[in-house]
């Protein structure tokens, strides 16, 4: 994975069969008089298009059980470019996913469905994100969610938009325009308890990926460097774990710090170009939630593309929220007034 030292690289290129080098990172070799040519062949992770014909292709291959029967699965029931595009999974992943699934649906003695290759690829995702972050198990539905209707209209608006990336950006070669990565950053704003982590959990049940928690208020750091450091490992172990990072308390790192006047408030800056930059090259959704949305300068969260405002709720909507917690199977002695609670 590191450049190779000069007198091992001379000493190879003396060989005179081939020589094939393998690197996670690009370089170039130099520091000798070398006579043989280097040809240069990048292996990225594989596109939309790409991904879509990994899990079909897999998905055809001879899958014969273990008393020698052939389970056929018609890929027109699956649906597919659902799994291409929320999932950043090179072949190996997108294989054993696939017999993941497999195994899963042979288990329970049924042919294969979405939600089992829903569930082995985010197993086969990066499983190191949970030693950096509080993953929550979506709980709610959008029924749960009492909001008026454009804050819906917009939490709604987000997913279609993150189901519809890959379509947009790579298959109309929208992607090809655009200077960052195809992620989605989004801001909540609200007093705690008006409902941003049960909003987070409702889109990441709805796109079927898992949700990582992090308390921004743990990351920072007061030594300079250092909750980029913090912010580097959370960012290193998410990229290839397809996952939603829901940053909270965003409070502690974002504030009305744009003028400048001590050194402190030079390295706060920097600390959120940091961030908000990771954000933009980050490819899956990131979410920063906020009790206070005046305490943000609007310099940084113009970079942000959605911004959902969760208002406090007034009598109606606090009539909803207590009728949607207290289901009819529920008992009672009948004398619930829940008009006068609101």
């Amino acid at each position: 994975s590191a450049p190779l030292s000069t007198s091992l690289l001379a000493g190879l290129c003396s060989h005179p069969g081939c020589i094939i080098l393998s690197s996670r990172t690009p370089w170039l070799p130099g520091g000798f008089a070398r006579g043989r040519r280097f040809v240069h062949v990048e292996f990225s992770v594989p596109g939309y298009s790409q991904r879509l014909a990994l899990w079909e292709h897999f998905i055809k291959r001879e899958d014969r059980t273990e008393q020698g029967q052939k389970a056929l699965t018609p890929l027109d029931s699956l649906n597919l470019p659902i799994l291409a595009g929320q999932f950043l999974l090179i072949p190996e992943q997108i294989r054993d996913a696939v017999a993941s699934a497999r195994d899963r649906a042979l288990q329970e003695g049924r042919p294969l469905t979405d939600r089992d290759l829903l569930l082995s690829a985010r197993a086969h995702s990066n499983p190191q994100l949970s030693s950096l972050a509080r993953k929550i198990e979506p709980r709610y539905g959008w029924a749960d969610l009492v909001l008026p209707d454009d804050q819906l209209d917009l939490l709604r608006e987000i997913v279609a938009t993150v189901q519809g990336r890959p379509l947009v950006l790579e298959e109309w070669g929208l992607g090809r325009k655009l200077a960052s990565s195809s992620g989605v950053t989004v801001l909540f704003s609200g007093d705690p308890g008006t409902g941003k982590t049960m909003a987070a959990e409702i889109m990441a049940a709805e796109l079927g990926l898992d949700l990582y928690k992090i308390d921004l208020s743990t990351v920072v750091s007061k030594y300079i460097g250092e909750t980029e450091k913090n912010l580097e490992r959370i960012f290193g172990e998410a990229q290839s774990s397809n996952a939603i990072l829901f940053f909270d308390e965003a409070d502690a790192i974002f504030g009305k710090r744009s003028e400048v006047k001590d050194a402190h408030d030079r390295y706060a800056n920097i600390e959120i170009s940091y961030l908000l930059q990771r954000m933009e090259m980050y490819d899956g959704v990131t979410i920063l939630a906020t009790n206070l949305r005046a305490n943000l300068d609007e310099a940084f969260t113009r970079r942000l593309q959605f911004a959902v405002d969760f208002p406090f709720p007034d009598e109606e909507y606090r009539l909803r929220i207590w009728q949607t917690l207290f289901p009819p199977d529920v008992p009672s002695e009948g004398d619930l007034d829940f008009a006068l609670l609101a």
